[in-house]
């Protein structure tokens, strides 16, 4: 949707161009989501230097002698830090949190999350055990690092797009620490950018890069039966981001055989509750119905396979 929306706006752009564009914000995603797994590891990192600058003090506390190291040793943290497939993507995408500025800003960030109640909770407790530290892990997600501005704007200067896709990239992380287990070996693999079969492709990227494509290229076709329903509707006052949907589940009903048409119309429906109008919902319910009917009258439905039409 975005990809369409910015070819749209750049006129001169090869389509070619724009699919390597689209291929490579996807990409983006990817290597923050491997970013967000990483900051785990030097969050701990950090604990554990202040906790050594404190014992070096000329008059170290009790407290200070005797650290909680908690934290420090958290079992799921250290599963992340030994999983042999993230270090590899690590090296792939060069993700690092090495520099000085990087350093600076996780200990604002660790700073942020020792005075949060669910830190104070997780330290006060004295028993350790996997299961716990992983709700805690999990936790810090939801509860501080999910719409946390300060994070979010330091990764959007490291990329731009990443500022956009912080909070969806957060959502993967969790997904994937959610299925860590207490046995879990150092080789296990995480989720990859696009599944791929046995022969090394993905119908996921090429689902969607057809979906780009080809509703770019029928987009004056697709564009008459959203112009015929809108009868009392002026053009201007239609959304651009409601045309664009509205083309793109039309390119799906007609071009794409395994996709069921009650997939397509709440996939379409859901996506407009997020990226345009709160009304958007209800027109694009009612455009999609209008339209799948026409469709059908005219034999352009071509759907493969049982219960793919209803």
């Amino acid at each position: 949707m975005q990809a369409i929306y910015e070819y749209r706006l750049t006129p001169d752009i090869k389509i070619d161009k724009a699919k390597k564009d689209l291929t490579e914000t996807v990409e983006n995603i990817y290597r923050l989501y491997i970013q967000l797994l990483t900051i785990f590891g030097k969050l701990t990192y950090i604990a554990e230097q202040v906790i050594d600058v404190k014992k070096q003090k000329l008059l170290p506390t009790e407290t200070d002698l005797h650290p909680n190291y908690k934290f420090v040793n958290n079992l799921l943290i250290e599963k992340i830090e030994e999983n042999i497939f993230l270090r590899k993507m690590r090296r792939k995408y060069h993700i690092t949190w090495n520099n000085d500025l990087d350093m600076l800003f996780l200990r604002k960030v660790y700073a942020q999350l020792t005075l949060t109640p669910i830190f104070a909770e997780y330290m006060q407790r004295h028993e350790q055990s996997f299961e716990e530290d992983k709700a805690f892990v999990e936790e810090i997600i939801e509860k501080f690092l999910l719409e946390n501005e300060d994070v979010c704007s330091y990764l959007g200067e490291k990329n731009l797009h990443w500022q956009h896709d912080y909070n969806d990239a957060l959502i993967l992380v969790y997904n994937t620490l959610k299925s860590f287990t207490k046995n879990q070996k150092p080789e296990k693999e995480l989720p990859s950018l696009f599944k791929m079969d046995e022969n090394g492709t993905s119908e996921d990227r090429r689902f969607m890069l057809d979906l780009f494509e080809k509703t770019i290229q029928k987009d004056e076709e697709y564009t008459q039966y959203v112009v015929q329903k809108l009868r009392n509707w002026e053009m201007d006052r239609v959304a651009y981001i409601d045309f664009i949907l509205l083309k793109m589940a039309i390119c799906e009903f007609c071009e794409f055989p395994s996709i069921p048409l009650r997939v397509t119309l709440n996939e379409y429906i859901e996506i407009s509750k997020y990226y345009s109008s709160h009304k958007s919902r209800y027109f694009i319910n009612g455009m999609l119905d209008s339209i799948l009917e026409e469709l059908k009258a005219e034999n352009k439905i071509n759907k493969q396979g049982r219960g793919l039409m209803g």
